[in-house]
């Protein structure tokens, strides 16, 4: 069985790669930000927002996560992507 230690640092290892999927995320919420500035449209978008939510809680579902838990996870994710974009 691995040490507390080894394992960690495998949780460290796998949060950095959570930081470094959310800059990539807020990297592609900023050019859709541009988008929608040049194009006229709202930064807010409640479907596509529904979308996200129901399809982060089905793979959580499907992962054995609590789906209520993912979707409040992607709530602030979510705002953070609004903010980035513009709105707020």
């Amino acid at each position: 069985m691995e040490n507390l230690v080894t394992l960690r640092k495998k949780i460290d290892s796998v949060d950095e790669k959570i930081v470094l999927l959310l800059k990539e995320r807020m990297d592609l919420c900023k050019s859709i930000g541009a988008f929608k500035l040049k194009n006229g449209l709202p930064v807010k978008d409640h479907r596509r927002e529904d979308e996200v939510y129901l399809h982060v809680m089905a793979k959580a579902l499907e992962s054995g996560l609590n789906p209520q838990k993912v979707e409040a996870i992607f709530k602030d994710i979510i705002a953070l992507s609004v903010f980035v974009q513009g709105a707020e």
